[in-house]
């Protein structure tokens, strides 16, 4: 779906112009993400991939089913569910952090970050509106 400029603007305000997952503000650069993806036909070509954008699931392509991302949320959300999503970003923090990163490891044995085993709550999930 191709969005107009008043309903883009209306997206980003959804959330009082911040980003639906994280809380971030937007700023001009920010993306209209799917909250369930309209998964588009993938062509591989010479071992790289073309999106040729036609749609599997069209019907999912409605400004009700958009919500406001900043480009690092909507990049690593992908085309996956909420609840994938969610879960891969408990695995990033349960298994991949400490044990990927020497620079996350270093910093937790200062005490400069802090792994918390609080579940993962998106933005739009505590959003009571603009008060």
């Amino acid at each position: 779906m191709n969005l107009n400029k008043k309903q883009r603007a209306d997206l980003k305000m959804k959330f009082g112009g911040h980003c639906a997952y994280c809380g971030c503000q937007l700023g001009d650069k920010w993306h209209a993400d799917h909250i369930e993806a309209v998964k588009r036909d993938i062509i591989h070509v010479g071992g790289g991939k073309l999106i040729s954008g036609e749609m599997t699931r069209p019907h999912l392509d409605t400004i009700e089913n958009m919500n406001p991302a900043c480009v690092p949320c909507n990049s690593n959300k992908s085309s996956m569910s909420l609840k994938a999503w969610r879960s891969l970003l408990v695995h990033y923090r349960d298994v991949q952090l400490l044990r990927d990163s020497t620079h996350a490891r270093h910093l937790h044995r200062f005490g400069l970050i802090e792994i918390k085993p609080d579940p993962v709550v998106f933005f739009f999930e505590t959003w009571r509106g603009e008060e």
